[in-house]
């Protein structure tokens, strides 16, 4: 009995890594077969990261730690926790997380959920639902970059709050009746759940050593966020060079995996409706780069990203919804 789950194991395992390898290969030949491809798609992630996301991204990433360092994260969410518990349903300290992840975008979200699910700051039940809304693209990318450069919106701000929106619809569908007896007050909350959940306390001792940590912390994080996007921008190329499809699938498929490239490319070759459907639709979603930065920030913690996933690709489609239902009543 105990011989044949053994070769059963080894069989799966045996496929697996026949599978990755195989895989692996045909990244590596594919990168052979166009090397102009992988080069000038490689700058052009670099560029973009070392642009836009690392000077954006990183004085955020700094100050968040540092806060959470010292242990004021409850102090710092105190205006906006009793509004956000309420239509959420979160503990005061998830609410540090939210704020974050509404103000500089992905990963920062989930990097944030994750240190205060370490922390045990939070519980796991309520650092899983909290990444179903709180990791979403940024404010001045959803508005300045999408909304005025890809759209042409007179009133952009509409794609940053479809956006958010729908993310809060999916988690209602999310939680469903635990979530609005919750916001209601009319169920026990987290910290009723989670008796191991710690008090926040002020950190007592060199605040140049939590400086030390945060700027090591942030850097290494979007280090790998770096990775990611130079990846996925060299993927996002390879597809524009030699799959064999229409340019509107096309843009679909690099839209899927990185959403700045795909936004271009949607804007260009699916004009009217239609096209900004769609792209409202991705940048909700966020494309498979996004999940990936995302599945990293959270790899040392037992957080599902099939779940986060799952969450994603719901908002995208209530996004996408939300927008066709506005466009046909509301002039953008």
């Amino acid at each position: 009995m105990y011989g044949m789950w053994f070769l059963e194991n080894g069989v799966v395992v045996f496929v697996k890594q026949t599978i990755m390898a195989m895989v692996i290969g045909s990244i590596i030949i594919v990168f052979l077969l166009f090397p102009q491809a992988v080069s000038d798609s490689a700058k052009e992630g670099l560029l973009m990261w070392f642009q836009i996301v690392l000077p954006s991204l990183l004085p955020f990433s700094i100050v968040s730690s540092v806060i959470m360092g010292l242990g004021l994260t409850e102090r710092i969410t105190g205006v906006v926790a009793p509004v956000l518990q309420r239509v959420f349903g979160i503990t005061r300290s998830g609410c540090y997380a939210v704020v974050v992840g509404m103000l500089s975008g992905y990963p920062l979200g989930a990097a944030t959920t994750a240190e205060l699910y370490r922390g045990q700051r939070i519980c796991k039940e309520e650092a899983q639902y909290i990444l179903t809304f709180c990791n979403n693209a940024s404010p001045m990318f959803l508005t300045e970059f999408i909304g005025v450069s890809c759209m042409g919106l007179h009133k952009p701000l509409i794609v940053l709050i479809l956006v958010y929106i729908a993310g809060w619809i999916g988690s209602v569908i999310n939680r469903g009746r635990h979530h609005i007896m919750r916001s209601l007050g009319l169920e026990n909350s987290w910290s009723a759940e989670f008796a191991g959940r710690k008090q926040e306390k002020p950190y007592a001792g060199n605040v140049i050593n939590v400086l030390d940590e945060s700027i090591l912390h942030s850097f290494v994080i979007l280090t790998k966020v770096g990775g990611y996007i130079i990846l996925f921008s060299i993927l996002a190329g390879i597809v524009q060079q030699m799959c064999p499809f229409a340019p509107e699938y096309k843009a679909g498929i690099v839209s899927a995996l990185e959403i700045t490239t795909g936004a271009v490319l949607l804007s260009s070759t699916i004009p009217g409706i239609s096209g900004q459907v769609l792209l409202v639709a991705f940048c909700a979603f966020g494309g498979l780069s996004s999940v990936a930065q995302t599945a990293s920030v959270i790899s040392e913690t037992d957080l599902s990203t099939g779940k986060y996933v799952i969450a994603k690709i719901r908002q995208g489609i209530i996004a996408g919804i939300l927008y066709w239902l506005c466009s046909t009543h509301l002039p953008f």
